[in-house]
């Protein structure tokens, strides 16, 4: 018993016309491929510049100008902190900086509506208004506070740049440090 497979002719003017298809076909598909990957170059890059740490204030007239504008700036901040806060005591501050456009960001320690500590609280500057991520921003106030952190051009108070509750005065007392590999 013989089995014979017939194939198509591959020559001839009909073939030809296939094979400049296929190689048309083939061509476009890898154009498309060679577009997508040139986008994702070129997304991948912008991101990459877009959360690239800035350089802090250098020294000399540079730092003296950024930290005398901080100062104003915090000076007309914190009063409304204060009085946004409505605390019994005095404010306990994490870290807080300016950026270079001047906005103010930090964390504060606030007491929460049941009269309890919250804990470190992110918070950022909307003109001299303070502005709290329980105000209702959500993605805004995410990308607000990435910026934030991306920019810090002159610090204005030494502090804990980690939120919670472990950043604390009271939590420095309480929460363990662990170290992992040792």
């Amino acid at each position: 018993m013989t089995f014979v497979l017939r194939m198509p002719e591959t020559r001839g003017p009909k073939s030809r016309r296939k094979s400049l298809a296929v190689k048309a076909f083939d061509l476009g598909v890898m154009a498309l491929v060679a577009f997508a990957v040139g986008l994702m170059v070129m997304y991948t890059v912008q991101y990459e510049l877009k959360v690239e740490p800035k350089a802090p204030a250098r020294e000399g007239a540079q730092l003296i100008k950024a930290r005398s504008m901080a100062r104003v700036r915090w000076a007309s901040v914190k009063p409304r902190l204060i009085a946004r806060l409505a605390q019994p005591h005095s404010l306990e501050l994490g870290q807080v900086w300016a950026r270079r456009d001047g906005r103010v960001c930090g964390l504060v320690n606030g007491w929460g509506s049941f009269g309890g500590l919250t804990g470190m609280t992110r918070f950022y500057a909307q003109g001299d208004e303070p502005v709290f991520k329980q105000d209702g921003g959500g993605q805004a106030f995410e990308e607000e506070w990435w910026a934030c952190k991306r920019d810090r051009y002159v610090v204005i108070r030494e502090g804990s740049d980690e939120p919670g509750f472990c950043a604390t005065k009271l939590g420095q007392q309480r929460c363990y440090t662990v170290v992992y590999g040792r």
